[in-house]
């Protein structure tokens, strides 16, 4: 069984579970266009929206139906028998969290491209926002797992998400303000701020260029890894007693 394979099956259970389904693909889209059309002061630079707007499907796309869907499998056991498979861990994660992940990224490439349009401003730098996207989408896999190791089914991640939530929403609001100095290093570090900054980097542009980019890729590359690596040492395959 190959990733493709899990990918495969899991997007139709998905397609079968009408709650997650609203989770994943229609949820994050709503909200991601509320906000462009919420007529926010704050939010009129575009490039302060589409970080909002990519928060948005991320959180709500990825994070959140991650953490129902891996709660949901374990209880079911089927991630038990995953694990004592001869497939590897790397190709069950990606199976499981691929179709999320592809859902976030083409409802990503329509909201951007509609806020493009909308405002009559396109990014500057359309590759700093793909590595935007690739950052926050590893984070939010990597909180989905977190969470999940201490979520005893879906119904209960209605509940357990509140405080990923908060993190990386705040983290996207402090990500948009301009801090220097270790003010900056420690805002980085909050899981989102970083992929805000980036993308507002990629949307407007700087002074700087490049160079303006390389502090928030690195930190929120580092937060990234660190999620990873703490949800890889909690999480659980088996159902908790």
């Amino acid at each position: 069984m190959t990733a493709l394979t899990l990918a495969v099956a899991e997007s139709r259970l998905i397609l079968r579970n009408r709650t997650v389904l609203v989770t994943a693909a229609i949820l994050p889209i709503a909200m991601a266009f509320f906000v462009s059309r919420s007529n926010i002061e704050s939010l009129s630079d575009p490039g302060t929206l589409a970080s909002m707007q990519l928060a948005m499907l991320l959180v709500f796309g990825v994070f959140m139906t991650s953490t129902m869907t891996l709660a949901a499998r374990r209880q079911q056991r089927y991630l038990k028998r995953l694990r004592s498979s001869p497939v590897s861990t790397t190709s069950i994660v990606a199976g499981l969290t691929g179709p999320l992940v592809l859902v976030a990224a083409v409802q990503t490439l329509v909201v951007l491209a509609y806020t493009a349009w909308e405002s009559g401003v396109a990014p500057e730098h359309p590759e700093l926002l793909v590595l935007a996207f690739a950052n926050g989408a590893v984070t939010s896999v990597a909180l989905g797992f977190l969470t999940a190791s201490f979520t005893k089914s879906p119904e209960a991640a209605q509940i357990t998400v509140l405080p990923g939530t908060l993190v990386f929403m705040a983290g996207i609001a402090l990500g948009l303000f301009p801090f220097e100095g270790v003010k900056s290093v420690l805002v980085a570090a909050v899981p989102g701020a970083g992929m805000a900054e980036l993308t507002r980097h990629a949307w407007d542009g700087s002074p700087d260029g490049y160079a303006a980019a390389l502090e928030p890729l690195l930190l929120s590359t580092i937060v990234a890894i660190a999620a990873v690596v703490i949800a890889a040492r909690l999480f659980r395959w088996q159902p908790r007693p």
